[in-house]
């Protein structure tokens, strides 16, 4: 037996190697020896909303695009068709509540009215805009639509080139117009009688 301070000293790794083949320790060793392996931690997945309005225009497909530009059209032109026919129901609205002003020549109202003074007014009253104040000027002054295309709050003009009467129509073959000292402002046929056989055509603002 060696003394102890011959004894040799064995590093502990030849030690449990030793052990281990001579069956001392087992085959395995304890779970607690084994060194803890790396671990990552992986955040959970989570899935990301986009706003339609972020996804860029490249992401669609030409007949997505394609369809996005009807649909804002379509909305485009339903808004401006909203617009008109408001500006056409305030228009015939304006030219019924002049009905029984009185005729006279060279007046715009608001109570006093010739025919284009009348028109001019209507016409500012319901779309802004402004006229001058001759039925010819204002024939020239409107686009011309057919008699198939009349819609209330155009105008309409008799005699050629509209050079001596004008009045706003406002459907069913009515229109209100200032005729003369003795009728005033009032509510005429304008496709017959003695104002049909002189009607020369109709003009739009709107």
């Amino acid at each position: 037996m060696l003394s102890a301070t011959r004894r040799r000293v064995f590093p502990a790794s030849l030690l449990v190697t030793g052990a281990l083949s001579a069956g001392i320790l087992g085959s395995t060793i304890p779970a607690q020896a084994v060194p803890a392996a790396a671990t990552t931690t992986v955040a959970p997945a989570t899935t990301a909303v986009v706003p339609a309005a972020a996804v860029p225009a490249a992401a669609l497909t030409p007949a997505q695009i394609a369809t996005a530009r009807a649909v804002h059209v379509a909305a485009v032109r339903r808004a401006a068709a909203v617009r008109v026919m408001k500006v056409r129901v305030k228009a015939v609205t304006v030219a019924r509540s002049r009905v029984g002003s009185r005729y006279v020549a060279g007046a715009s109202g608001p109570r006093r009215f010739d025919c284009s003074g009348l028109a001019l007014y209507v016409v500012k009253h319901s779309t802004g805009r402004s006229l001058p104040h001759y039925s010819r000027a204002q024939f020239h002054a409107t686009k011309r639509i057919t008699k198939k295309q009349l819609r209330p709050g155009d105008l309409v003009f008799f005699f050629r080139h509209g050079a001596h009467h004008v009045g706003v129509y406002i459907g069913r073959g009515l229109m209100v117009s200032a005729t003369n000292p003795r009728h005033g402002v009032r509510v005429d046929a304008v496709f017959s009688g003695w104002y049909g056989q002189r009607y020369s055509g109709a003009g739009r603002l709107v």
